[in-house]
């Protein structure tokens, strides 16, 4: 019942959605975003993270477009300047940056297939590299991009496997890096991060976060899973700045868990409540020009929909900040989140109303301003991840 309700509300209009939106809270708790199955960067922040992030982007689901915004960076005010198409309709979900941040590319779930595009330094207008396209496996929902930009990785949640690429250093066109692998471990994968010597993919379909080694070609080792608690449904995934921690969202128990890298293989160390009915999503870091670390966490599916703020401890652990919730009226199925590059503005894709919500971050004390809408090149378009690039 729950991945069935979860695909025909991806596909539904928007007004559907919202009218399903409270008889989804009441009878199986779950996301509106779960994985797409037409056959969801929180990228992580020791990933090729911008060194500026002039412009940001957004991947619109439902009309097969990538909005493209302008920055002011000193205020943090977005700017449509403009949409590029990602391929099939109801199709583009995991963006992701590429080397230097001048590279952006896009799973599209319902063609198969990667859109990689290279970033106009000067208006933030994308265009293809090459053929503009890349052949995934059935169903591609994220793209991982190893922090060295050497590699990059796509779940394929519709076959349980996982294509790997090398990354062109000089245009960062992507290359297949063998065939397709698969697992005995994986079911659904949906989302994954990478640090330059190991994978980490969720899988929604057995409710694991698999660890897999990265040689020094690419290539990927036999994994290890990390069972979650019965009944999980992991969301996006992120590292921390250094490399040590991993964090996920439980899209059907509106938690955050927290895992350990140490050397490699994950371990479940605590999980936290980030919302106690409806749907923890996308989460990222921040880190302020004051030296903290904040995480915050959309609640899609709770009414109001919010964001949960946490401070990021050194060991890892996380706590709430006070006030821990931040309802706004900007949010609308709130579902990707991102951070601009000095950790002094957070970013929230709005898939119920087509808007990109912007916040002010605090730097000693994490914080959030009001919420201030700016619309992508549609209200349906149902944004539903983002990346900054340079």
């Amino acid at each position: 019942m729950r991945l069935r309700l979860a695909r025909v509300l991806r596909v539904a209009p928007t007004l559907a959605v919202l009218t399903l939106w409270a008889a989804i809270i009441g009878s199986c708790g779950n996301s509106v975003y779960s994985k797409v199955s037409n056959s969801p960067t929180p990228t992580a922040t020791i990933t090729t993270s911008p060194g500026t992030g002039n412009f940001l982007y957004s991947s619109n689901f439902a009309d097969g477009e990538v909005a493209e915004f302008t920055r002011n960076l000193t205020t943090g005010v977005l700017t449509l300047a403009g949409s590029v198409g990602a391929g099939s309709a109801s199709g583009p979900v995991g963006i992701a940056t590429g080397r230097s941040a001048k590279y952006v590319y896009v799973a599209n779930s319902a063609d198969g297939n990667v859109r990689q595009f290279k970033v106009n330094l000067s208006t933030g207008a994308l265009t293809p590299i090459g053929a503009g396209t890349v052949a995934a496996g059935s169903s591609p929902q994220w793209i991982a991009v190893t922090p060295n930009a050497q590699f990059a990785f796509v779940t394929n949640s519709g076959d349980g496997t996982i294509s790997p690429y090398t990354i062109n250093a000089t245009t960062g066109a992507l290359t297949a890096n063998g065939g397709a692998v698969s697992s005995a471990l994986l079911k659904n994968p949906t989302t994954a991060v990478a640090s330059n010597n190991w994978l980490y993919v969720t899988d929604d379909g057995k409710g694991t976060i698999v660890s897999f080694p990265i040689s020094s070609s690419g290539t990927l080792s036999g994994g290890t899973a990390t069972g979650l608690p019965a009944g999980a449904m992991p969301g996006p995934v992120i590292m921390d700045p250094s490399g040590q921690f991993v964090y996920t969202t439980d899209e059907a128990k509106g938690v955050v868990y927290f895992l350990k890298v140490g050397t490699g293989v994950l371990t479940l160390a605590n999980s936290y409540v980030s919302t106690g009915a409806g749907a923890a999503v996308g989460l990222a870091i921040a880190k302020t020009p004051a030296g903290n670390l904040y995480m915050y966490v959309a609640n899609q599916t709770v009414v109001p929909p919010s964001l949960t703020a946490f401070q990021v401890n050194g060991d890892g652990t996380l706590t709430f900040l006070s006030p821990p919730q931040y309802p706004d009226a900007s949010l609308s199925l709130p579902t990707g989140v991102a951070v601009d590059p000095t950790g002094s503005f957070l970013y929230v894709a709005n898939q119920g109303n087509g808007t990109i919500s912007q916040f002010a971050i605090s730097s000693t004390t994490g914080a959030l301003g009001l919420g201030l809408p700016v619309l992508t090149e549609s209200a349906t378009s149902q944004p539903l991840y983002l990346s900054l690039a340079n």
